[in-house]
Formats: C-alpha cells, sequence, structure tokens
C-alpha cells in the first residue's frame, strides 16, 4: 500500500518557505530526503498532507467530485515519487493560469460507473523532463518517445485508480490517452492544480469529460 506521507508536502503547507527556496528543498530532498527531515517540525506534521492541501484549494467547488479528486491526486502525488523518481508538492489554490506555450497535455477519460477524466499540462521544457524520469532516457526535443513516455505514465496511473476505485464496487473502462499541443483545458466540473517539482511546474487537470 502507498504511503500518503510526504515530508516536502508538509513542508509547503505551513507557508514557511518561498517559492524558489521550496525548489531547492525539493531538489536537495530528491538526493538525500533526510535534508527536508531535518527542517520538519512537529507543528508541521499531517499523515495526509496531499489531502489537505487538495481539500484546501476545493473549498466547497465540485462536492460530488471531491472524493474522487483527492484520492486521485493522492495518487499521483506518491506515483510522482515512485514511477517518476521526482520529489513534488501540490498548491492549495486552484491553478488559474495557463502554461508558457509552447505546452503539451496528456489526458485520459474514465467511463462507467462515473465519468472522470484526467491528465496534465506543462510547458514544452517540463513535459520533456517529466518524459525523461519516465523513460529513463534523455529526450532533448518533443518527439514521439516523450508523448508515448508521458501517455504511458498516465495510463498505468489512470488504471491503478480504476482499479482502486473497482475495489470501492466502482466500474470504470478506460478509454485511450489523448494529446494536445497549447490546450486550454474547459472540462466539465473541472479542477486545476499547480505541481511544482524537481524538474519545474506543471498542473493536473481532472474533470467529468474530456478536456483536450
Amino acid at each position: 500500500m502507498t504511503s500518503n506521507f510526504s515530508i516536502v508536502q508538509c513542508l509547503f503547507n505551513r507557508d514557511k518557505y518561498e517559492l524558489e527556496e521550496m525548489r531547492r528543498i525539493l531538489v536537495e530532498a530528491e538526493q538525500d530526503e533526510s535534508s527536508a527531515a531535518k527542517l520538519l517540525s512537529e507543528d508541521d506534521m499531517d499523515i495526509n498532507p496531499v489531502r489537505t492541501a487538495v481539500l484546501r484549494s476545493m473549498g466547497k467547488i465540485h462536492p460530488a467530485q471531491m472524493d474522487y479528486y483527492v484520492d486521485y491526486m493522492e495518487m499521483f502525488m506518491a506515483a510522482m515519487k515512485t514511477m517518476l523518481h521526482t520529489e513534488a508538492v501540490v498548491e492549495r489554490v486552484p491553478c488559474t493560469e495557463d502554461e508558457e506555450q509552447p505546452c503539451y497535455a496528456t489526458s485520459q477519460r474514465l467511463s462507467g460507473d462515473i465519468n472522470f477524466a484526467a491528465g496534465l499540462i506543462a510547458s514544452e521544457p517540463v513535459y520533456l523532463k517529466l518524459a525523461e524520469r519516465y523513460s529513463e532516457e534523455e529526450i532533448p526535443e518533443m518527439d514521439e518517445l516523450a508523448k508515448d513516455s508521458i501517455e504511458e505514465f498516465i495510463n498505468v496511473l489512470n488504471g491503478m485508480f480504476s482499479v482502486s476505485l473497482g475495489e470501492r464496487k466502482i466500474e470504470t473502462d478506460l478509454e485511450l490517452p489523448r494529446f494536445g499541443k497549447n490546450v486550454i483545458p474547459h472540462g466539465s466540473q473541472q479542477l486545476r492544480l499547480r505541481v511544482h517539482s524537481s524538474v519545474g511546474s506543471f498542473q493536473v487537470v481532472m474533470a467529468t469529460d474530456e478536456f483536450i
């Protein structure tokens, strides 16, 4: 079972560090997690810090989707560490700004007992870095390997999410991942969240239908 505890998210939730300093902490924690642990006080502790951040960002919006969006983001942030080997934190307010262009989006829809779509949008440099982390290969420019790597990451992650829904007797089918360039997302019941990672920032988008 994947742990939802994150030292860096605990630190980020306490608003003690400016963004540039937080980026340094993420990079250092990726090399040695104890460097972040040394900064953690008893008051900073939260066993579910990603859940805390997402609930804060949602407030009272989209109450019917709240459980799904929170659970998905906990799984996404855990996957950043286990599948992309990347330290990351999520903002506690909805993302309203678009990515610097050129940017690329990858998403996937789950249909069945519920309708759910999720994926990410990142500027080209960050998209390539994330693809490199997943593929463990150098990707100097946008190509099919970059696209396929992020599609596979999202497909594996969303497959795990579908399985977790199935354990709650919520049956879903995965549709094929979708890809787009310079996407401005406009999904129904949409939530956009800014994620800061050791390779740059990007946004995760969740909605009840496709946003690409």
